[in-house]
């Protein structure tokens, strides 16, 4: 029996798979080289990118949808409980000055709504967008960082790519026709999700090889958008 966040990942991952078979972009521009990049392992080595932090990537996603106030203590972490709630989480390291800001991905019914903003191209219109950056610019005036860096998965990873932050790094980030991704960004996809399809071909996106994907399974759609599929990378949020 599916969760009510693995129900939503497989209605949104539907309602993209038929946006993506009738689209004119698919159809008339980039279709054949989108397709070939659903599969096809590419980009800068995430290894590199990701190697130095003391936070690490998965763990910090993971709490995103399931907060735990002491999550980072270990590592000089404290969490804002005033700036933190089930959408994002702001935390930050009084001894290096660096600020952290992870953003949920689709949780709730509400996050749909949003989903469909996106891919029309009016995120920032969105109250889930206004509320993270909101949240963002609070943070900032209270703690005054030296460096800040934000983390999403799937929706969370498309606001991050759009807020004022020094480092972002994204994973299985939705994005609408002919988004791009930033040079501070660093944005990974599972190799096989279809949800981040849009943006496959992007110059600074890198497709993480993940095997187990079948267009003809849907079973595999939710698994090659789960966050599980960066577990073993030892990837670090970056400093």
């Amino acid at each position: 029996m599916l969760h009510q966040n693995q129900e939503l990942d497989l209605f949104k991952t539907y309602y993209l798979l038929i946006m993506y078979m009738f689209s004119p972009y698919r159809l008339f521009t980039k279709g054949v080289s989108k397709v070939a990049s659903l599969f096809k392992k590419g980009g800068n080595n995430p290894k590199k990118l990701l190697a130095k932090g003391s936070l690490d990537l998965h763990d910090t996603i993971k709490n995103s949808y399931n907060p735990n106030e002491n999550f980072g203590k270990e590592h000089g972490y404290e969490v804002d409980k005033e700036l933190s709630n089930h959408n994002q989480q702001i935390l930050y390291n009084k001894k290096t000055g660096h600020m952290v800001m992870s953003v949920t991905g689709t949780h709730n019914l509400d996050d749909v709504k949003t989903d469909a903003a996106l891919m029309s191209g009016k995120l920032k219109s969105t109250d889930r967008f206004k509320e993270a950056e909101m949240t963002l610019n609070k943070a900032k005036q209270k703690y005054n960082p030296t460096s800040t860096t934000g983390v999403g998965h799937s929706l969370g990873g498309s606001v991050i790519s759009k807020l004022d932050l020094d480092k972002k790094v994204t994973l299985d980030k939705g994005a609408e026709i002919g988004a791009s991704t930033g040079k501070s960004e660093v944005a990974l996809r599972s190799s096989g999700d279809l949800v981040s399809i849009f943006g496959a071909g992007n110059k600074h996106m890198t497709t993480i090889h993940k095997g187990g994907f079948n267009i003809l399974r849907p079973s595999t759609w939710l698994k090659a958008h789960d966050v599980s599929n960066i577990k073993d990378s030892k990837f670090k949020v970056p400093v």
